[in-house]
């Protein structure tokens, strides 16, 4: 009996973890089964922004309603974020996000699901029959989810899945918060299939990083203050810490204001990252430090931890 109720609490354990992976990738979906041939219809796409010119945002109006098939309004969004439109930016990475995440999500519900039906509940007690219940309600509402994607995603073409990382970028060179951190953190990374395709894009988050942190310093964004202070970490992986290179000052100053503007329950932890930091610092390194970092705090509101969790994901549209 003993290892019947073990056994049941192991599988509900791991259905639980499959739901709320399941639940993070529905929210973000993937390219439905019917995609076309890779490259069909590339000469039709042209996603790349334009790096060496400083942006012009627009707002360009009503959106299609949300849902609507993105095969039919791709060609729309695409001229609309090309033009500057910040919403139309916005709304056309989330949908081929969403696309681009299908068959990876369909995989790990199927897998989830079968792993939940396929349990008998003989032996389980009132406690762990009312979780089953819930987890089943759960498998309902991925299957609802999914179907959605499905619809979304119907006849949506590999060439179009490759202008993700393009469209992450011109959304985050617009000023969209989400694809900024983004695009800072993973870049042309974040789809390693379009990197090989596109090799230039390696060049293209070099030169358009910097101008990315400037702009979420001076809008007061708390995802590029943390991505920084994680990036000039010693130590630190990744393009952006390739990019801004190795400099404990600079750690000290971003870690510094994220702490100024952090919760309470988490002053602790950072002013021990803090004290550190300082130890490798001078004292006149503090100190300019500290007085860029409470001048600059002007430009921030609301507290820095909220935004960025522990274990955020700078990705996760």
């Amino acid at each position: 009996m003993k290892r019947s109720i073990l056994l049941g609490l192991a599988v509900i354990a791991a259905v639980t973890g499959a739901y709320f992976v399941g639940r993070a990738e529905v929210s973000r979906p993937h390219a439905a089964a019917s995609v076309g041939p890779r490259g069909a219809d590339a000469g039709a796409i042209d996603a790349t922004p334009d790096f060496a010119t400083p942006p012009t945002v627009i707002k360009g109006g009503v959106l299609p309603t949300a849902g609507t098939p993105l095969k039919d309004i791709f060609a729309k969004l695409q001229a609309r974020a090309n033009a500057g439109d910040i919403d139309a930016a916005a709304r056309l990475l989330r949908d081929l996000n969403q696309c681009t995440q299908l068959r990876a999500t369909q995989w790990k519900n199927a897998n989830a699901t079968d792993t939940l039906t396929r349990k008998s509940t003989e032996g389980m007690s009132a406690a762990q029959l009312r979780t089953y219940q819930m987890l089943l309600d759960a498998v309902e509402l991925r299957r609802q989810a999914e179907s959605n994607s499905l619809r979304l995603c119907d006849g949506v073409s590999d060439a179009m899945l490759d202008s993700l990382v393009p469209n992450i970028a011109q959304a985050a060179r617009l000023g969209d918060e989400r694809a900024r951190a983004c695009y800072l953190e993973r870049g042309p990374l974040y789809d390693a299939r379009s990197l090989l395709k596109h090799p230039d894009s390696i060049r293209n988050y070099r030169a358009a990083a910097t101008s990315m942190i400037d702009a979420g310093l001076a809008k007061g964004d708390w995802r590029v203050v943390d991505l920084l202070q994680k990036a000039y970490e010693p130590g630190a992986q990744g393009l952006l810490a390739a990019v801004v290179g190795t400099d404990p000052a600079r750690h000290y100053r971003y870690l510094k204001l994220y702490r100024l503007g952090a919760e309470q329950h988490r002053v602790a932890q950072l002013d021990q990252q803090l004290a550190a930091t300082a130890a490798n610092l001078s004292p006149a390194q503090r100190a300019e430090a500290d007085e860029w970092a409470q001048t600059k705090l002007r430009d921030f509101h609301g507290p820095s931890t909220h935004t960025t969790p522990p274990g955020w994901d700078a990705c996760e549209f």
